[in-house]
């Protein structure tokens, strides 16, 4: 596996683990996870679009990622935590997932 692909799935774990305290309703662990799990998106988004450059035929939509972000984050700007989690669970850690089975 790629490190590229490790990286990839490795956030949707912590996102993943973050997302289950928002549906527990322990927000105050899960806004401080949050805070760490923001940074590896980052990361994680950036390795995506250096992947694509490297590799033309590669599926990504940064619109869609982007708006996915967008969305999240009004999510939790109006302390909507159960949007958000749902925004990560349904559209944001699915489409993670598809796209690192396409790495190699």
């Amino acid at each position: 596996m790629s490190q590229e692909k490790e990286l990839i799935l490795n956030t949707v774990a912590e996102i993943q683990e973050t997302v289950e305290l928002f549906y527990q309703q322990k927000q105050k662990k899960a806004l401080t996870q949050m805070d760490v799990v923001l940074g590896d998106i980052v990361k994680a988004v950036d390795v995506l679009f250096a992947y694509k450059k490297e590799n033309d035929s590669f599926p990504l939509d940064e619109e869609r990622v982007s708006s996915s972000l967008k969305e999240c984050m009004n999510a939790l700007e109006d302390s909507d935590f159960i949007l958000m989690a749902d925004i990560f669970q349904y559209d944001f850690i699915e489409y993670m997932e598809e796209l690192a089975a396409e790495m190699v």
